[in-house]
């Protein structure tokens, strides 16, 4: 006859949940315990301390199996609810989609990050927005950034504008004298995903490219009004798909001091004036008359570095300028990539300057060179798409050449 703890403790058994074990089974568990043969009357107490204690662990054990199976038949239930497969989360997806399955077909692909990007970009753009900023191009006064933002970190001139630089928000707003935010520049982290040619592939071929500073600069007129600048790091190469660094909004109309300049050809008259003296347009310093080391002191030092047939040529791309020198330090080089320029065509560089000395073509660009001075030459370069339209080129940048000086150089 079993003993009543016996009974109990099979009793506990027939308790727990249903893990398809029947009672028969659940007796034997209890009749292993019972081997410790506590039934002879010969055993001491110590014997039936041991059995008791055996009878214990072996409960404790009994548990533990049926937590487990239990949680193991809850897991095998829940699971055969999930589709067959599963595929990969695809960049830029928050979730995963699913695979192929019996009844699950997958008939789209989630659009990749740089395109919703880049859609993003010139959605903004179109509205005078730039990413993440609440702040408006030509709607916005430069007081409005400070008071949300404080004041800039670093602020300089350029392009007939006062640049303010806001580091910590990777943004740089250009402002005229009105106070006017007219150009924004945004150097967003997220940038770096895009690529070349996933640009040409969303915003096609742009009708103007350009290359300074080591960067590859595409132009988009996203309206009648607003410009966005696409600017892609390193110098292209046909093995080499190149990044997106930085981008720039730009209102070229709101860069317009009618007080100085009415118009492009009074801008075209002046650049050709201050060739005459040695000097182009947007910078104060002087072909032949004046040394690099001078300029380095008040510029600080250049971005770029690079020697061509002797000359040093240091660019400086917040300022759109580049200067070249010689082994004496002395200036025989100044180029201009001023956005005022950058408005001009062709056709009105030929209707203000007529026809130039001597016309060239090399690596996709257009040059026109007009002889200012016996010893001075203003070049202007044209980027873009040539066609048999002037009005559809427009200037690249403009130099104040000094050929002398270069001569004297490569004979030394």
């Amino acid at each position: 006859m079993r003993s009543n703890s016996d009974h109990d403790l099979l009793e506990k058994l027939k308790g727990m949940p249903d893990m398809k074990m029947s009672g028969e089974k659940k007796h034997e568990i209890v009749s292993a315990i019972r081997q410790t043969n506590v039934s002879k009357s010969g055993r001491t107490a110590s014997l039936r301390g041991f059995a008791t204690i055996g009878k214990g662990l072996a409960l404790c054990c009994v548990l533990a199996v049926t937590v487990w199976l239990g949680a193991s038949l809850l897991a095998n239930q829940q699971q055969s609810t999930l589709p067959d497969t599963v595929s990969p989360i695809a960049p830029g997806s928050p979730t995963a989609s699913p695979g192929p399955g019996p009844n699950n077909s997958v008939t789209t692909q989630p659009i990749p990050h740089s395109e919703e990007l880049l859609s993003q970009i010139r959605s903004d753009a179109e509205k005078g927005k730039v990413l993440s900023l609440p702040f408006l191009l030509e709607k916005t006064m430069l007081e409005e950034v400070e008071k949300e933002w404080g004041k800039p970190e670093k602020t300089y001139e350029a392009n007939g504008l006062i640049y303010s630089a806001y580091r910590k928000h990777k943004v740089v707003f250009g402002y005229n004298k009105g106070m006017q935010i007219v150009d924004i520049r945004n150097r967003d982290s997220r940038l770096m995903q895009v690529s070349m040619s996933a640009v040409e592939k969303s915003w096609g071929k742009p009708a103007r490219i350009s290359e300074f500073g080591n960067l590859i600069i595409y132009t988009y007129d996203v309206t009648s009004s607003y410009q966005v600048k696409l600017i892609f790091k390193g110098t292209e190469k046909l093995d080499l798909d190149l990044a997106l660094v930085e981008y720039q909004l730009y209102y070229p109309q709101g860069n317009k001091n009618l007080m100085l300049y009415a118009n492009n050809v009074e801008i075209l008259q002046s650049v050709r004036d201050l060739a005459k003296n040695g000097q182009t347009f947007g910078s104060q310093y002087r072909v032949e008359k004046d040394v690099f080391d001078d300029a380095e002191k008040q510029l600080g030092k250049p971005d770029v570095v690079s020697f061509v047939n002797g000359i040093t040529y240091n660019t400086y791309r917040d300022l759109n300028l580049v200067f070249a020198f010689n082994k004496g330090m002395q200036i025989v080089d100044i180029r201009s990539y001023d956005q005022r320029l950058q408005a001009i065509t062709l056709a009105e560089v030929r209707e203000t300057l007529g026809e130039p000395a001597s016309k060239t073509t090399t690596g996709g660009q257009t040059i026109y060179t007009y002889k200012v001075t016996p010893d001075y030459e203003l070049k202007f370069i044209f980027s873009g798409i040539m066609t048999d339209d002037p009005n559809t080129i427009f200037i690249d940048h403009v130099n104040i050449y000094y050929p002398r000086g270069t001569f004297n150089n490569m004979a030394g």
